[in-house]
């Protein structure tokens, strides 16, 4: 059940998460490109899912890293958030599998033809 509150409150939390994972990933020497692609919201705003996509590859360390960064994002969320928000939620990341998959299915198509 989504209401208007939780909707409102995901694309906050969305654009905050998504700029704090491109200060800590991309602006640094690493060869990897963290993107946010999701963001799920439980309806009772307890806890976050966000669903990150790393390019060029699979790198398990980063997303371990970024598991284990959870609660130091939540603080950062806590200090940009706390006149928006009273509660910040708990954090969790998992790999996105949608872009796999549509690679998948679109070689599949065009190498058909």
């Amino acid at each position: 059940m989504d209401t208007i509150r939780n909707k409102k409150l995901s694309s906050v939390f969305y654009t905050e998460i998504a700029e704090i994972l491109h200060k800590e990933f991309n602006n640094s020497s690493s060869n990897y490109l963290v993107t946010l692609i999701r963001v799920y919201l439980s309806c009772d705003m307890s806890f976050i899912m966000g669903y990150i996509a790393i390019y060029p590859f699979l790198d398990k360390n980063i997303l371990k890293k970024i598991r284990l960064n959870s609660g130091f994002y939540r603080k950062l969320l806590s200090k940009k958030l706390r006149y928006r928000v009273k509660k910040i939620p708990e954090l969790d990341f998992c790999l996105d599998k949608s872009l796999e998959i549509m690679e998948k299915k679109e070689k599949k198509f065009f190498y058909n033809f």
